[in-house]
């Protein structure tokens, strides 16, 4: 790639419409029904549930070298990779050290043609870049239904695919993103993929592959230190470092007076100074603050090997306990409590639907609501949510829950709210082997 390619790129780049409000239901819906599968497959998880936080990297602020991109041209289907080095400084180090397979398999059917252009894999999980091709539009064609099999056997996972076209088109290339619940074993590197998209044909690829590259371990670091923050305790459990991302285990104090919601500052400093893991708006991870032990995800310096990095934690959003929820009664359409919150609205939609209207932060463009709690103890989830921001820094928000056979009232508890701990906190962890 020369300068003149690398200045066609950045325009290119500066041109994508990114369709946050189609990004962010196509995201939780993937999230609801993660959740209603892990209900009916407690052999592999005890309610774990991904967390996909919308990451809005504006491509004003992209610093990329003609060197870099150079590099990441090497790469059949670069395209989405250049949107995840977006996001990702950790990608930097992947493609410097080659860390990545090529595959190039392509299969046809129905005019449409699927390539398999390659992947990036570590013990976390698997990124797969791919091709679509039709004599066609395609610009709304989209996924119904992704799996990756191992060995015959369907990897129990997460995953998310990329944005959506706006203008027409007839190729499109994206990624398709699995991280795993657990270590993925590469002892028998054999996979398999299968793609059912909506088209009136439901055209579905099923295509088998197999890895030849090493893979390289992750690294496990036992941290446990506690951190305080405004009267309450976090402990950071452990960091594991992978290639692909670092998993930052942590879990709360059961004594804190405040339910830990989100943290939406997050920021890695190695001994020179270097900052990794910073976000604009939001994190990734599994599990949540409700659970036994939630999972950030932050960017990997894997290949970097630091002597140690320094953890700083800022704008942890926290409600009291027991105001963390709302009480609704559905079938009486009636709001049974609602926290003591200022700027905060709530209106009954219908028998499954509600509306929240709230003063927020710039960008707070996150699901509010997570589980929902009926009389009987029951869990219950929500399907769909749509968002927007009025000009007066007001959010409106609109939630519909799936609560067949819920016994009314039912709590609907605080995925999220722009509610925070006074201060920040940080941790020193050591690295050495």
């Amino acid at each position: 790639m020369n300068e003149k390619d690398f200045d066609k790129l950045k325009e290119e780049l500066t041109n994508i419409v990114v369709p946050t409000e189609k990004l962010a239901s196509m995201r939780h819906n993937g999230y609801a029904k993660y959740k209603k599968r892990q209900k009916r497959n407690r052999l592999f998880f005890k309610q774990v549930a991904l967390i996909a936080v919308v990451v809005i990297i504006f491509v004003s602020s992209i610093r990329v070298s003609p060197a870099f991109a150079n590099a990441v041209a090497k790469i059949p289907g670069f395209a989405p990779l250049v949107e995840m080095l977006t996001k990702d400084k950790g990608l930097k180090d992947i493609v410097d050290n080659e860390y990545f397979e090529e595959l190039n398999i392509v299969q046809t059917k129905n005019n449409i043609t699927l390539t398999i252009l390659g992947t990036i894999a570590d013990e976390t999980g698997i990124v797969i870049f791919y091709e679509l091709e039709a004599p066609f539009n395609i610009s709304n064609l989209e996924t119904k239904e992704f799996q990756l099999s191992q060995n015959g056997e369907v990897i129990n996972s997460s995953s998310t695919s990329g944005w959506p076209y706006t203008e027409p088109t007839k190729t499109i290339q994206g990624k398709l993103e699995v991280i795993a619940t657990s270590k993925i074993d590469y002892s028998k590197p054999d996979f398999e993929i299968y793609l059912k998209f909506d088209d009136t044909k439901e055209t579905s690829f099923t295509i088998p592959f197999t890895l030849t590259k090493p893979i390289q371990p992750s690294k496990v670091y036992d941290v446990n230190k506690p951190l305080k923050i405004d009267g309450q305790t976090i402990y950071v459990q452990s960091l594991t470092i992978s290639p692909l991302r670092a998993e930052l285990k942590l879990k709360v104090n059961s004594q804190n007076t405040m339910q830990i919601l989100q943290i939406d500052h997050l920021k890695v400093l190695d001994e020179k100074g270097e900052e990794w893991g910073k976000v604009q708006d939001g994190l990734v991870g599994l599990g949540s603050f409700r659970e036994e032990t939630n999972s950030i995800f932050i960017q990997s310096n894997y290949f970097r090997k630091p002597n140690k990095i320094t953890l700083v934690l800022d704008q942890i959003e926290a409600l009291p306990k027991g105001e963390d929820y709302v009480e609704i009664d559905f079938l009486r359409q009636k709001i049974v409590k609602v926290p003591p919150i200022d700027d905060f609205d709530l209106k009954i939609l219908d028998s499954n639907s509600i509306e929240v209207t709230y003063k927020s932060k710039e960008d707070h463009h996150v699901q509010l609501f997570s589980d929902v709690i009926d009389a009987e103890g029951n869990q219950f989830y929500h399907n769909s949510f749509s968002v927007y921001e009025n000009h007066n820094r007001f959010t409106e928000s609109s939630y519909h829950f799936d609560l067949k056979g819920a016994v009314n009232p039912v709590q609907i508890y605080f995925f999220s709210y722009p509610h925070y701990l006074e201060g920040s906190t940080k941790v020193e962890i050591p690295l050495t082997e």
